[in-house]
């Protein structure tokens, strides 16, 4: 649990600990003034005020320890051994208490009030096995007193104990709502902590999706103005350089759009694009779209990716011919999904061959996510496999 300065219920936290320093207040404050209204021998007067001073101070250590765990005043006593020999001492002091004071005719005894909160503070760990120590702690005094009424034939109000295993429970019942919330809303905090984690990881891979295909297909131009200028072919240089200018602005335009909002990334979009791009690489492309029928937003839009991954590997780490790129509807384990595959005629760079890279190692990930498969195999030319289960009745 947190620590008390960084509660973010403070509300009910000063409740919850008001209720608790008035409670171990009264086990004082209450044997005190029924001493003073029942005279009793100064022996007696004086044990009982110190072992309510016991109580409330020892059951508000053992509170505090149930509380606030880390908190450096209570590490001392959080040991399991020394907790239970806290306990066992608080408790012998309220019997005592509820011995050594004065009947004073009342239905229910002032010593109510200490033995509650001698109850609480036994009452530690988890709500049920707390329930369990109070309802056992209440049985062992029920019978102490019991025992003590019988042979010394002194008499004790009865519904003392009942009285100070109600307050007891009470107590526990709001202090384990409190820690409950504040258990939580730490886990909501968590998980809030793991969405922005997640979400800046699918936005670094949506950048480099995005942004990847742009800085390839600058490089494959940029080489070819290279050759071109060596070989004086300036007219035809300065055109790809050219392109390269508007390519590099479309890049630009787009990371901005994927800055201020995500941008639409969908799979006929992308496959017509990349058609666009390869072709202007002088690489042939051979497009297959077959009965898919339609898919969900985040399917298009993670095949749409898968796409554009594909294609940007093309342009950066291979000398490929040709191109194809093939969706159709495909069954795998008795379970319907849309497949779809990319290949190139290669050769592939030695680099990937060993290496596929971050981008395709993010897109396995998402489809192991999704329930679906995906695999990549570079030898001279490179294949590209992904498949989807999609649901019942969106085939065709």
């Amino acid at each position: 649990m947190k620590a008390y300065g960084r509660d973010r219920f403070r509300a009910i936290s000063v409740y919850v600990h008001s209720t608790h320093a008035i409670l171990a207040l009264a086990s004082v404050v209450a044997p005190v003034v029924a001493l003073t209204l029942t005279p009793s021998p100064l022996g007696v007067t004086v044990a009982t005020v110190v072992l309510s001073a016991v109580v409330a101070a020892l059951g508000s250590l053992l509170v505090a320890v149930d509380l606030a765990l880390s908190h450096r005043l209570v590490r001392a006593v959080a040991g399991r051994s020394r907790r239970v020999s806290l306990g066992v001492l608080v408790l012998a002091a309220a019997l005592a208490v509820v011995i050594l004071l004065p009947d004073t005719g009342s239905a229910v005894s002032i010593a109510a009030i200490p033995l509650a909160w001698a109850l609480r503070a036994i009452a530690g760990g988890s709500f049920w096995s707390g329930i369990a120590r109070l309802f056992g702690a209440t049985a062992f005094c029920a019978i102490i007193t019991a025992a003590l009424a019988t042979g010394t034939g002194a008499e004790w109000n009865r519904l003392t104990l009942g009285v100070a295993a109600l307050l007891a429970l009470g107590v526990l019942g709001q202090d384990s709502i409190y820690t409950l919330a504040i258990e939580l809303d730490d886990l909501r905090g968590l998980e809030a902590e793991r969405a922005v984690a997640t979400e800046r990881k699918r936005f670094a891979g949506d950048l480099h999706d995005i942004q990847g295909q742009h800085l390839g297909l600058i490089t494959v131009e940029a080489e070819l103005v290279t050759r071109l200028i060596a070989t004086e072919r300036y007219g035809a240089a300065a055109q790809h350089a050219q392109r390269v200018q508007t390519i590099a602005a479309d890049a630009l335009d787009e990371l901005h759009r994927v800055v201020h909002a995500y941008r639409e990334v969908t799979l006929t979009e992308e496959i017509a694009n990349a058609a666009r791009v390869l072709e202007a690489a002088s690489i042939t492309v051979t497009r297959t779209v077959k009965h898919i029928g339609q898919l969900t937003g985040e399917q298009d839009r993670l095949l749409g990716l898968t796409v554009r991954e594909a294609i940007t590997n093309i342009l950066k780490h291979t000398r490929a011919a040709s191109c194809i790129i093939d969706v159709t509807a495909s069954t795998r384990g008795g379970r319907d999904g849309v497949q779809l595959v990319v290949s190139d005629s290669g050769p592939a760079a030695l680099h990937i061959v060993r290496s596929p890279g971050t981008g395709l190692a993010t897109l396995r990930e998402r489809y192991r996510a999704a329930g679906g498969e995906f695999s990549f195999v570079a030898t001279n030319g490179a294949t590209l496999t992904a498949w989807l289960p999609v649901e019942e009745g969106i085939l065709p």
